[in-house]
């Protein structure tokens, strides 16, 4: 208690520091500074899957397609035009005039050279077969256009080109090997990287060489992209002045914040959820998960609503189904099976089940998010109230992800983003036999595999329909909410959140 107060007293004391001496505003010498929580891995996020990745992706990088985040319209970007010729084939038209950072000119070679990259398996990407695994080749027709085949019709090939398919210059990368943009990244992108320092910062620069089309033009001059992974030193830096944006910070931290009157805080959608992940089949020994009505009872015990509302906050919402509910073709509540909290009824089931004294069992979580720590300490509580005895333990990611996917976890909470505006990625890879699947469920397979080979949405929608009433029958998972983005910044800088995605550099601006 002690140590809380002198915590709140310091906050304070900073807080109104800050009312006296307002921030220092980037604006100045146009110069954005970000905080990441998390140190990045790779500047281009085909070598890796993390948010922040993504961020400096799409600004150094540009695609053939280009996903407006505010409307999500589709539109040209490198390519000008294109058009499916059948189901597995598409032909592209390609920008002219386009040159990457270090002066090579963009055309098909370049197109077909990428693609080449991402579909040899022997480069082993992050996330590779489930994004370019459905790719069998591009083909050169001439120096501006490009044919580009499938090994079966894709439903999200569109959004997988507008978002993760960023093109490299053929002639650095055969040069360097491909590797060399996850440190030294040369793109098309409205920014340039200026200077990389490992564990502390990513700086880059506007390219006043940018092309005229639907991805906005750089305009701020200079982002600094900063490491700072503590909560409470992103806080201060911003109250100092040191920081013009942080997010998905606590929601207290984001209320605190908000009374400061140079800071302003606004909330986003993603396509992020947060669920427990059920040993339905046993990976991790012989546990009561088994048994349908034990995960019934979890599903009822647990106050969804009381989570969202006293800890996650902002615009995050609770879900009934194994999808967040802004994605094309997620289900509305009365098509799924819901679980509303009922104490007793889960004290009921669980009787029934052969345990009406309880059991005990491991809840695992990533150490590194604290609100996932206080929804898994909210669930311990809600659990121990129907007499099952949770044991909450939380591990550095790599750890914890290993742990998931090596099959020891009895019951994992996580937040999971998929990465699309459609509800293809939302369910494979807790099925489908990956190595993070504890379900085995044949019929469930089946109907994914019929629903990742074709783009007839209407057919897709009848077999989601039919896959996710069977999954919340059958309570394979537990979803809990669909998460919301925190996003803190001065008030100089000009930002509003996009329809459905993280904040993203493109078109940041200063007031």
């Amino acid at each position: 208690m002690v140590k809380k107060c002198l915590v709140f007293f310091l906050f304070m004391a900073l807080l109104c520091g800050a009312f006296l001496n307002p921030a220092i505003a980037g604006k100045k010498d146009d110069n954005f500074r970000f905080g990441f929580a998390r140190e990045v891995d790779s500047l281009d996020n085909i070598h890796v899957s993390q948010v922040e990745a993504g961020m400096l992706t799409r600004v150094l990088y540009d695609t053939l397609l280009y996903t407006d985040p505010k409307t999500g319209k589709v539109s040209g970007l490198l390519a000008t035009s294109w058009k499916w010729i059948d189901e597995n084939t598409v032909e592209f038209d390609l920008r002219k005039g386009v040159r990457f950072h270090n002066g090579e000119e963009f055309d098909a070679d370049d197109v077909v050279a990428t693609v080449g990259y991402v579909t040899d398996f022997k480069n082993k990407f992050r996330a590779q077969r489930s994004r370019f695994g459905w790719i069998k080749k591009a083909e050169k027709l001439d120096k501006y256009k490009v044919r580009l085949q499938s090994k079966r019709p894709f439903p999200i090939a569109e959004e997988i080109m507008s978002w993760h398919l960023i093109m490299w210059p053929n002639e650095y990368t055969a040069k360097h090997g491909h590797i060399i943009h996850a440190t030294k990244p040369v793109g098309t992108g409205p920014y340039k990287l200026a200077e990389a320092e490992k564990g502390k910062k990513v700086v880059l620069k506007a390219n006043k060489d940018y092309f005229d089309g639907p991805k906005p033009n750089a305009k701020i001059g200079t982002i600094t992209a900063r490491f700072i992974p503590e909560i409470q030193t992103q806080v201060a830096e911003m109250l100092a002045g040191g920081l013009d944006f942080i997010q998905n910070i606590p929601e207290d931290s984001a209320k605190n914040l908000s009374l400061n009157p140079n800071i302003e805080v606004a909330h986003g959608v993603t396509p992020r959820i947060s669920l427990l992940s059920l040993d339905v089949m046993g990976r991790s020994g012989d546990t009561p998960l088994k048994h349908l009505k034990v995960r019934q009872a979890i599903s009822h015990a647990i106050n969804r609503e009381s989570i969202v509302k006293n800890l996650v906050g902002g615009i995050s919402r609770s879900i009934n189904a194994h999808c967040h509910p802004a994605q094309f073709l997620c289900p509305e509540d009365e098509d799924v099976t819901t679980y509303p909290y009922d104490p007793a009824k889960a004290k009921r089931l669980l009787a029934e089940a052969g345990y009406a004294g309880g059991f005990s069992i491991t809840l695992l979580s990533w150490a590194g998010d604290p609100t996932l720590r206080a929804v898994g300490e909210a669930i311990q509580e809600d659990l121990r109230a129907i007499g099952v005895r949770v044991k909450f333990e939380t591990y550095p990611l790599p750890t914890w992800a290993k742990m998931l996917r090596g099959g020891k976890s009895n019951m994992s909470l996580l937040s999971f983003g998929g990465g699309s505006y459609d509800v293809h990625l939302a369910l494979p890879r807790f099925f489908l036999g990956q190595a993070s699947a504890y379900v085995d469920d044949k019929q469930v397979d089946d109907w994914l595999k019929q629903a990742s080979n074709t783009r007839d949405n209407e057919v897709r929608r009848e077999l989601y329909d039919k896959l996710y009433k069977r999954v919340t029958d059958q309570a394979y998972t537990v979803p809990l909410y669909a998460n919301s983005y925190n996003f803190v910044f001065s008030k100089e800088v000009d930002f509003k959140p996009s329809r459905f995605t993280n904040m993203t550099f493109i078109g940041i601006s200063w007031k």
